[in-house]
């Protein structure tokens, strides 16, 4: 996207858009109304002909007792185009834990240019509300753990051995925890109810009485919270990858991958060009798993002069599901495993994903406190042993799950049994699922619609994790079903479509 001339929204200017540019479109808040948005300025650039409106909301640091202090988080409003908005906004809620939806650093600008480009079908007719959720990106408090980052940054000549690593993680945690409880925080400040009441102080403080929800990944837990706790003040929701409240990922872990690579052997034996290139795909597939299994590969990549290191072992079917969730690689997928099976992993070794739990663009401590709470310490041992069994050699994946260790350190409050109840609500909800999605397949939204009798399912059958970060047509659905409270039935009729394999 070629950028044109830019400007920002600056002090005054900013209080003087909330005013007048949002008050015929926004019932405002009453003056003592608390949550209150604070104008400020924008830390990006806005494409000439369009508007942003920058700022702050404080919310509470807690909400089981009464609050000791307020945590700041940086909003951003994209404004319509059109002349009379519509009064409920586009509330965008997150994936993660702990990601932002402005990105750091040097990426800020190429992930907003993203924005106003995927959010033009939405700004036809409203506003569209981004921010940055507590403890992630610009926001209160800082819940990074630099320490980890540090981990994963620092260059190594050989791969570190998994008890090496963990020694090391161990810590990095202890130490960052540590700073974490100095600075008066612990894990009952950080979980998916608080998520989902910020969500809404943040439209409450901005005047919008109802929201139109759009959310990703972890973002969609956040939504059907809100649609539980404040299933009034929501007009429609849409859901892409949807993580419902009552799964639990680390016990689902062995058939999630099972399950995938399934479908990609189904659909490579319904397909001619790819069942005659590739007539042992899952064979080959079950073969280098159990090769790299017994007998790990250190493969170096990068720079030939200084290169960096990968151990293939379990890694490589974590390779492989990163290339399956992103979805445009799922084409390629079955000349990836046949020229591993033949040794030749160079092209494979650019899906591995980072063995460090550190990362720069997520906040692990806000991180840490959600998934401990709910994922890793309410699942079962022995199910997920049962199933790591059930759906041998891809319950090998959990090999290396850092989960039980971290949890073990990480002052994570208890969940309450009555969240994972899954959710009834009679609010519209447009559901987009990607077939090949490894981490929230299309039976979880399935099991989600169960309870939601105003939803509407569409699968996308090549695509992975994040319909909406790749599919054009599954944007512009979810833009119509905010606009209509509903699709036709005809929508996106390529979603149907299986991958079209490459030939070797």
């Amino acid at each position: 996207m070629t950028r044109r001339a830019h400007h920002r929204w600056f002090g005054t200017l900013a209080a003087a858009l909330l005013a007048v540019v949002l008050a015929p479109s926004l019932v405002p808040a009453p003056a003592k109304a608390d949550p209150r948005f604070v104008p400020g300025p924008c830390w990006f650039s806005v494409p000439e002909g369009e508007a942003a409106l920058c700022g702050t909301v404080g919310v509470p640091d807690r909400r089981d007792r009464p609050a000791t202090r307020a945590f700041r988080l940086p909003v951003v409003v994209l404004l319509s185009t059109a002349k009379q908005p519509s009064p409920d906004p586009v509330l965008f809620l997150e994936g993660g834990p702990g990601a932002s939806p402005f990105g750091s650093g040097e990426a800020v600008e190429e992930r907003m240019e993203v924005w106003w480009s995927l959010t033009a079908g939405f700004r036809r007719s409203r506003h569209v509300v981004l921010f940055d959720p507590r403890g992630a990106g610009r926001a209160e408090p800082d819940t990074d753990c630099p320490e980890l980052d540090v981990l994963g940054a620092s260059p190594r000549l050989r791969p570190v051995s998994r008890d090496r690593r963990a020694t090391l993680e161990r810590t990095a945690i202890a130490a960052c925890r540590d700073r974490f409880t100095a600075a008066g925080l612990d894990g009952t400040m950080f979980t998916t109810p608080i998520a989902a009441d910020d969500a809404m102080d943040v439209a409450a403080a901005l005047g919008a009485q109802r929201v139109n929800l759009f959310a990703v990944s972890y973002g969609t837990r956040v939504a059907l919270e809100i649609l539980r706790r404040h299933g009034g003040r929501v007009r429609t929701a849409v859901l892409d990858s949807i993580y419902p409240p009552d799964v639990n990922a680390t016990e689902e872990a062995p058939w999630l991958v099972h399950r995938a690579f399934k479908r990609l052997f189904d659909d490579c034996a319904a397909n001619r060009v790819c069942r005659a290139a590739y007539p042992d795909l899952e064979r080959h597939l079950l073969e280098l798993v159990e090769r790299l299994g017994k007998a790990p590969v250190d493969v170096p990549v990068g720079d030939p002069e200084i290169p960096r290191w990968v151990r293939l072992d379990s890694a490589a079917l974590s390779a492989l599901l990163e290339a399956m969730a992103e979805g445009e690689s799922v084409p390629r997928l079955p000349a990836l495993i046949e020229r591993a099976w033949r040794g030749r992993y160079d092209r494979l070794t650019d899906w591995v994903p980072a063995p460090w739990l550190g990362d720069p663009d997520s906040a692990e401590g806000m991180a840490f406190s959600i998934e401990c709470r709910e994922t890793v310490n309410p699942a079962d041992p022995l199910r997920l042993a049962d199933a790591a069994r059930r759906f041998a050699p891809y319950g090998a994946v959990t090999a290396d799950d850092p989960g039980r260790r971290v949890c073990a350190q990480w002052p994570a409050a208890a969940q309450e049994a009555s969240e994972r109840l899954p959710v009834a609500s009679p609010v519209p909800v447009l559901l987009l699922s990607g077939a090949y999605d490894p981490l929230t397949p299309p039976e979880w939204a399935e099991r989600a619609a169960t309870t939601l009798p105003k939803s509407r399912h569409l699968v996308f059958r090549s695509a992975g994790h994040l319909v909406t970060a790749s599919d054009d047509c599954a944007v512009a659905a979810a833009a119509q079903f905010v606009d209509s409270e509903s699709l036709p039935a005809n929508a996106c009729p390529a979603a149907a479509k299986p991958p079209g394999f490459q030939p070797p």
